[in-house]
């Protein structure tokens, strides 16, 4: 028992330990873009700047819903608390969106009323490493996501990623500007960049929401569940078929429910140790699965179950 709460554990502690790194690095990250608005006056800069607001903001929602995620079932939360992580990914895909929108708004009105920038090569530099920092930082949130199926951290990372996508966009207008000396190109790469940020948002919350809809498995995990029901049908050890099957996920948990059909003249033993090696089955190919089968008999016109009967009579 203690080395199969061992895994979780673990887990659930690099998870908090990953998003711990990300607020950290948010603060940094925050001071270097606010510094480079405040020696340029780069609108571009501080839509930048703004980003990392929400950055900040994000990654401390991440690490409280981490927290409440790894908390075990209890009696009000029976099937435990990783749905909290949806929560997370939900609110700050809406604050991407919303910081989208003001940024687009702080353009349009800059390009209307174009104004000078100053010490633009300082500036650049400390946007460069702004975004170097924060692309290392994304792609070490990506990685313990994937390994560890959080969407908390994902989508901490795809803003993250955004936001370097952002200070690409920016770097590219305020380096235009002190080569042109042209203005507006301030004000169109931080249009440029505030659009992009938008609809990141909008497709991360569409996914976060689909969590809390209880959407179900990827149609590549259950084609293997399928395969592997498949595999299990064998009318001499007693699996007849199977029908009825469900499927959902919750954080790095996977739900399946399904109805398997056996031969009647099983006894409940025999088939309490059939539905057992199918789920162990299951958890090998895909683990962290939570499996519920509800076992039913076959038709009376069954065959083999014709046969032993009579052999009984």
């Amino acid at each position: 028992m203690e080395a199969s709460g061992a895994a979780p554990a673990t887990a659930h502690h690099q998870k908090v330990r990953a998003a711990i790194v990300s607020l950290a690095a948010g603060v940094v990250i925050l001071g270097l873009k606010a510094a480079a608005y405040l020696v340029t006056g780069s609108v571009a800069l501080l839509s930048d700047a703004a980003e990392s607001v929400v950055n900040v903001v994000a990654a401390n929602i991440a690490l409280i819903s981490l927290i409440v995620a790894g908390r075990p079932p209890d009696e009000g939360h029976q099937y435990g608390h990783a749905k909290a992580e949806y929560v997370s990914s939900a609110t700050e895909a809406a604050m991407i969106a919303i910081a989208g929108l003001v940024i687009v708004g702080v353009a349009v009105r800059r390009l209307l009323a174009p104004q000078p920038l100053e010490r633009l090569p300082l500036g650049l530099a400390l946007a460069a490493a702004s975004a170097l920092a924060n692309l290392g930082v994304a792609l070490f949130l990506l990685r313990v996501s994937r390994a560890e199926q959080s969407i908390a951290l994902e989508a901490s990372a795809r803003h993250l990623l955004s936001d370097v996508l952002t200070s690409a966009g920016v770097l590219a207008g305020v380096a235009l500007v002190l080569a042109t000396g042209w203005a507006p190109l301030d004000a169109i790469a931080a249009l440029v960049v505030g659009g992009n940020i938008l609809w990141m948002g909008v497709a991360l919350y569409r996914r976060s929401i689909s969590g809390l809809m209880d959407e179900r498995l990827p149609p590549e995990e259950e084609a293997a569940i399928r395969a592997i029901l498949d595999e299990h049908h064998d009318d001499i050890v007693g699996i007849v078929g199977h029908h009825a099957m469900r499927s959902r996920r919750a954080g790095a948990t996977r739900f399946l429910d399904l109805h398997l059909v056996v031969h009647r003249t099983l006894t409940v033993g025999e088939a309490h140790n059939l539905t057992d090696h199918l789920e162990h089955h299951l958890e090998e190919i895909l683990p962290g699965m939570d499996v519920t089968i509800h076992v039913e008999p076959c038709e009376s016109a069954c065959p083999r179950c014709a046969a032993v009967a009579r052999s009984r009579r």
